[in-house]
């Protein structure tokens, strides 16, 4: 199975877990907030566009290798960290280890620590209710390789 297949099988799944909480919409302000602290608790960060839309934002493995180390260390000093930039240290740090142990199935990160794992993402979700903002993440079984294209294009 090829990376970008999986990829989208992976957003299937995070979708579908949202879709299930808000199938039919809220029906109250309320209930909607409900579910956004839901989603906070779980370190799913969300946003409620003007047209009502929900968008959420979840951090996945893009490349790995994208860059050497040395460079890395550059690209870090001129942009800011995101919060929870420590668990995603440690996740790149200890990928090997814990892809041989959890490929292919979704993780939930807190501390310094898998504290949660399940093929599914309605799985993990119920596994990880006691953990404040935990992050979540998709582990490819195999390593992701960054592609990319190049398209002509006329202005």
């Amino acid at each position: 199975m090829t990376n970008s297949i999986r990829a989208h099988e992976v957003t299937s799944d995070f979708k579908t877990i949202v879709t299930s909480a808000v199938s039919t919409g809220a029906k109250s302000p309320e209930e909607a907030l409900a579910l956004l602290e839901r989603l906070d608790r779980v370190g799913i960060e969300s946003f409620v566009a003007e047209t009502g839309d929900l968008l959420i934002r979840y951090w996945t493995i893009g490349a790995q290798g994208f860059v050497n180390p040395e460079h890395a260390a550059v690209i870090r000093s001129r942009r800011p960290s995101p919060g929870g930039a420590d668990k995603l240290d440690w996740l790149s740090n200890n990928l090997t280890l814990i892809r041989s142990q959890y490929g292919g199935q979704w993780v939930a990160v807190h501390g310094s620590g898998i504290v949660g794992a399940a093929p599914s993402l309605s799985n993990l979700m119920n596994q990880i209710s006691g953990y404040d903002r935990p992050l979540i993440t998709f582990i490819p079984a195999e390593p992701v390789v960054w592609t990319f294209t190049y398209a002509n294009q006329r202005l």
